[in-house]
């Protein structure tokens, strides 16, 4: 395929009952500094007055659809992507916003590629709480270059509402995993390397708010399951690619996060596929007979990086 010249951008939004803030959501995006072709609000079936809000927004140049059942984020997403007139994909969550110039630097770093449609654009984030108006850094891994896929396998990076990626990619990689639990960006983000370069602005142009989110993050056994979920999808090349002590690190991933969040049955799952070999093993399986969380660890100075 051939480059795209004139790059058009639709903006895609999945929604459920986001009543109180699409609104911040929205007037984030028609803020920009360069504006996108569309913005594609899809709804999944919501409760509240979402529909009544969005449909109101017409003149902020907002389309909005609506599923027929109540099928999550991915669906929505894709339908999106499906419907959208513009050459690239920015997607962005009802509930945060973007800094102004988002689209600008995206653009900017696009062009030195020729807008060539192999490319991601990705950005670093502030993470908000709009209670306390405390700002941090979200971390996030930097994924940059030609062959990230390897990154990518180790461990998650970027965040949806920070992408630029083409509808063309996106077709490519057959648009986005419906049955992904949680950790939904990472498992696109490491179909889109095998067939794209990464280009990470380190700038944080997105705001992630978090306090009270009603959302997949705070849901402590679909965290876990997500998480799973694409490290079995991906298990042959992560041995492959990585080698196994990649795979047997993600497992002690979970089996610590199992343990912080004191989910016993499942943290006794991980002991089962572990090499007993490992030090840090037998640390973890004391803690899980004292059903003491490995955050305790760090108060008396011990560190067990399980991404070591």
């Amino acid at each position: 395929m051939g480059k795209l010249a004139f790059p058009s951008i639709s903006v895609i939004i999945p929604a459920y009952n986001r009543g109180k803030t699409i609104i911040r959501c929205i007037d984030s995006i028609a803020a920009q500094t360069i504006n996108p072709l569309e913005i594609i609000v899809v709804d999944d079936c919501s409760t509240d007055d979402t529909m009544r809000i969005v449909q109101g927004l017409g003149n902020k140049g907002v389309r909005y659809i609506s599923l027929e059942a109540h099928s999550g984020a991915q669906a929505a997403r894709n339908r999106g992507i499906r419907e959208a007139k513009g050459d690239w994909i920015a997607f962005q969550d009802s509930d945060d916003e973007w800094l102004p110039r988002k689209l600008e630097k995206q653009l900017e770093a696009l062009k030195k590629y020729k807008y060539d449609p192999w490319t991601v654009v990705h950005t670093n984030a502030v993470r908000l709480n709009s209670e306390t108006g405390q700002r941090a850094m979200h971390e996030i891994a930097v994924i940059d270059g030609q062959n990230v896929y390897a990154s990518l396998l180790t461990s998650n990076g970027p965040l949806f509402p920070t992408f630029l990626v083409s509808k063309a990619a996106l077709g490519k990689i057959g648009y986005l995993d419906e049955q992904v639990p949680s950790f939904q960006e990472w498992d696109t983000s490491i179909r889109l390397a095998r067939e794209c370069r990464f280009v990470h602005l380190l700038e944080p142009l997105f705001v992630y708010h978090t306090n009270a989110r009603d959302s997949i993050s705070s849901d402590r056994q679909r965290d876990i399951a997500g998480y799973q979920y694409i490290i079995d999808k991906h298990e042959s090349d992560i041995k492959r690619v990585c080698g196994y002590k990649t795979w047997e690190r993600h497992l002690f991933i979970q089996l610590e996060k199992c343990l912080c969040f004191k989910l016993t049955s499942d943290a006794d799952k991980y002991f089962d596929r572990i090499d007993k070999r490992p030090l840090k093993y037998w640390i973890y399986w004391v803690l899980r007979q004292l059903h003491v969380s490995p955050k305790l660890l760090t108060t008396f100075g011990v560190v067990l990086n399980s991404r070591e």
